[in-house]
């Protein structure tokens, strides 16, 4: 099923569209836990938007350690994004190389922009 004809992904659309992120964020981990390709993206973004709470960010991190420990390559990108925006440059910097070695192809842009930033 795609997330788009989810009811807990238009569910948690409609509770973040209404200020209402920590049910927002329920919605989107329970559907990525359940989910056969877990790469955690809607939480990932509510992480780099500052829309989670203390203990939504620790339950988050926790998984996104779990998920690069499976070598997820994608959930190892979007883990990247939020060290970067968290300013852990060393993190970021490590996930970025690691998801390009996992070959995804948005880590080596991400990881040169983190390196040689623009003047």
């Amino acid at each position: 099923m795609s997330e788009f004809n989810n009811p807990d992904f238009a569910e948690g659309l409609r509770c973040q569209n209404l200020g209402l992120y920590p049910q927002a964020f329920d919605y989107f981990f329970t559907m990525e836990s359940a989910g056969q390709e877990r790469t955690f993206r809607k939480c990932c973004e509510m992480a780099w938007s500052d829309q989670l709470q203390e203990r939504q960010m620790e339950r988050l991190l926790y998984e996104l350690d779990f998920e690069v420990k499976q070598k997820n390559k994608l959930t190892i990108y979007n883990y990247g994004l939020v060290m970067k925006h968290l300013k852990n440059i060393p993190k970021a910097t490590e996930l970025f190389t690691l998801a390009d070695n996992l070959g995804v192809p948005e880590a080596r842009n991400a990881l040169m922009w983190l390196l040689m930033p623009p003047k």
